[in-house]
């Protein structure tokens, strides 16, 4: 191929071709021309590979570009983009909460881990920690939308993203993340079936379990509901909603609500004309009880997917967040 050739099937990719750098990198079919002093200040990685002495005459071709050698890096081009563009522009990749690409920070993510830029890697930690939280009112409170995490994702409940999150902690070592992303992934029919034909074997040992273990604990979860009406009730108001509970939960699989032991849909059935409601007693039977359950099975989750308890968790999150973001 002709110097030409292989030249004009490149891309230089905008905003990160600077002409006057000295330092030439190419991902796929895109290139990058940015300054090796600052990229050398943020990776001790880049460092390293800047610090290798160049011949004193390049080699033509594939491997010199405007008289600079070309140093080609073995990742996806859209994740060097967002990884250099973090480096060189203090406005692309600021701190969580800062509304930013879900892509983004899994790109940021990956290559601040490879390349040792610890500020990126804290600031990405930092921006999955409110998408997936290792704090069960934290992820209750998104997995109900009562909040909004920042992360701008198509759709929260994409089973993809879930996966490439699971797969992006576990290879940087962010196991606290994959509880609830894992939760996130199995408990609910359509995305796990979406899923299954990407699962790696290691996965489909963990992830179809995982699910059988969720619509067994979505029972579990809702024992409330044998205890009541409360002791001090006499409504019959409460008997029907109560009634009508057990009728939902009874049919779960057939009104599309998977199997969700931390959700709080079984109340819906008794709300749902919008005016009966459980009595004082009966709700705080109610409340109590689903809170304790679904706190046993918080505390249980990690180990579902094979990870370890969490202050184990607890603790490498506090380690790996330390530090200025």
């Amino acid at each position: 191929m002709s110097s030409s050739t292989y030249q004009s099937e490149l891309i230089r990719v905008e905003g990160l071709w600077f002409p006057h750098a000295d330092l030439i990198l190419r991902a796929e079919n895109s290139l990058f021309r940015v300054y090796s002093g600052i990229l050398e200040a943020r990776s001790s990685v880049f460092r390293d590979m800047v610090a290798f002495p160049q011949p004193s005459q390049p080699e033509s071709g594939e491997n010199v570009l405007d008289g600079h050698p070309v140093v080609r890096l073995h990742d996806l081009a859209n994740e060097v983009e967002v990884f250099l563009r973090a480096v060189f522009d203090s406005n692309f990749f600021e701190r969580s909460p800062t509304p930013v690409d879900f892509h983004a920070v899994i790109g940021v993510l990956r290559l601040a881990h490879k390349y040792d830029v610890p500020y990126l890697r804290r600031r990405a930690l930092s921006h999955l920690d409110s998408m997936y939280p290792a704090n069960l009112n934290d992820f209750r409170d998104i997995n109900t939308g009562f909040t909004q995490h920042h992360i701008e994702c198509e759709d929260h409940g994409d089973p993809i993203a879930s996966l490439t999150a699971i797969r992006a902690a576990s290879e940087v070592g962010a196991l606290w993340l994959i509880p609830a992303a894992g939760y996130r992934l199995a408990y609910d029919w359509d995305a796990m079936n979406e899923a299954i034909p990407r699962l790696q074997p290691h996965e489909l040992k963990i992830y179809p379990r995982a699910q059988a273990e969720f619509i067994r604990a979505t029972a579990v979860t809702h024992q409330f509901l044998t205890n009541l009406p409360s002791a001090s009730c006499g409504s019959d108001a409460c008997r029907q909603l109560v009634s009508r509970a057990y009728t939902g939960l009874a049919n779960w699989h057939r009104n599309r609500f998977d199997c969700d032991p931390l959700g709080g849909w079984v109340f819906d059935f008794m709300e749902r004309d919008g005016s009966a409601n459980l009595c004082d007693a009966c709700y705080d039977t109610a409340h109590m009880q689903f809170q304790s359950a679904q706190q046993q099975f918080w505390d249980a989750l990690p180990a579902v997917f094979g990870l370890p308890e969490w202050d184990d968790l607890l603790k490498s999150k506090r380690e790996a967040l330390d530090g200025t973001t």
